[in-house]
């Protein structure tokens, strides 16, 4: 029998995800976890994540909206 799986509220996303509207129904943060070593995070409503680590913020963040978009396109 499958779990019933409860959506987080994007109110609630968006304290630790403020970057929104790059996916839809994806939430990304980006954080300097040492000098010059980004960390590049997201998570949907239903709780699956994405991450990169990389020195180059922008380049993460692109492939973590790349990850997001092959999961959402494989769950439709």
């Amino acid at each position: 029998m499958k779990r019933q799986v409860e959506s987080i509220s994007e109110a609630e996303l968006l304290r630790d995800y403020p970057m929104a509207d790059l996916v839809p129904g994806w939430f990304f943060s980006q954080r300097e976890v040492s000098a010059g070593c980004y960390v590049v995070a997201g998570k949907d409503i239903y709780g699956r994540e994405v991450s990169r680590q990389s020195t180059d913020p922008d380049a993460a963040l692109e492939e973590c909206v790349v990850y997001a978009r092959g999961i959402t396109r494989t769950t439709q």
